[in-house]
């Protein structure tokens, strides 16, 4: 019997390698307006600047110039700091305060979801980011956007 040599580990593993030249398109906002839920505000949605896995390769220092250029105040980022690694951003929330964009951190394991204080925290912040008329951004892996 021959061992599964069809599996891919790097399904699911950053890779080392750099074998496409980094993604050149400007990174995509999506805007979610909160008229529903009695506010005038929009919310933005993208994908987790300058992520590096599978075949995305984005540039973590346009896809940042680019939100900073967009009026992002405040972004929601909810990967943890091993997450970060993996997507080969483990600096992002220090490139996001040298650019000026207050950072949310709430890491949440892959898959799991946050506890009952946590997600009161996490909406009293938003909520007090949208009051105050703040361009606020919440950050998401690539393939949740797809």
């Amino acid at each position: 019997m021959k061992p599964p040599s069809s599996i891919q580990t790097s399904e699911f593993d950053s890779s080392d390698e750099e074998p496409i030249e980094d993604e050149q398109t400007p990174i995509h906002i999506s805007w979610l307006p909160l008229s529903r839920v009695n506010c005038s505000q929009f919310l933005g949605l993208c994908a987790l600047p300058g992520c590096k896995f599978k075949d995305v390769r984005r540039n973590v220092q346009k896809d940042t110039e680019e939100l900073k250029s967009c009026g992002i105040q405040d972004v929601f980022v909810f990967c943890t700091r091993g997450e970060l690694s993996k997507y080969r951003v483990p600096n992002l929330l220090d490139l996001y305060q040298q650019c000026g964009i207050i950072t949310h951190h709430h890491p949440i394991a892959d898959g799991g979801t946050p506890d009952i204080a946590s997600c009161c925290e996490i909406m009293e912040e938003l909520t007090t980011c949208l009051k105050n008329y703040r361009k606020t951004l919440i950050q998401a892996f690539e393939g949740v956007l797809q």
